[in-house]
């Protein structure tokens, strides 16, 4: 085997190493549970909620939350693994939050205090065990979550 020859094998080695054959699957991929697709809408006061972060927090115990942010027709689908959709299936409580800055706020733009976000709808949404918001995923997934908030 000339010298050239050797170099080129050495090279191809190395590279199948590095690059795991491209049959191995990612370790951390593999070990995730699995999810079921969940999607829902939030309205406030009989209107679509748009920008509202939707938090899932697990009710069982080392359970894996999810999260999703609405669109402008207050529709969302949960993700527990972005970017992929997905829910892991289980009993969740559930907050939901949406907030502006001051300066966006009517009669709030020359508040002198530290900057803080202002909820636009009750704060009792924002914390999951006051929320009184809960929602079950099942195996197969849903698409039929609804949340009527009110003020």
């Amino acid at each position: 085997m000339s010298r050239a020859q050797a170099q080129l094998f050495t090279a191809f080695v190395a590279l199948l190493v590095i690059s795991g054959c491209g049959t191995q699957k990612d370790r951390w991929l593999a070990a995730r549970p699995a999810t079921a697709l969940a999607r829902g809408e939030v309205t406030f006061q009989g209107k679509p909620l748009e920008g509202a972060v939707v938090v899932f927090q697990p009710m069982a115990p080392g359970g894996i939350g999810a999260s999703a942010v609405t669109d402008f027709q207050g529709k969302f689908e949960l993700s527990t693994f972005p970017p992929k959709a997905g829910v892991v299936p289980g009993r969740y409580a559930v907050s939901v939050m949406k907030t502006a800055m001051p300066s966006e706020v009517a009669g709030h733009a020359d508040d002198p205090s530290p900057i803080h976000a202002i909820s636009l709808i009750p704060e009792k949404y924002a914390v999951p065990t006051m929320s009184e918001l809960s929602a079950n995923i099942p195996e197969d997934g849903t698409e039929d979550l609804v949340f009527h908030l009110k003020p």
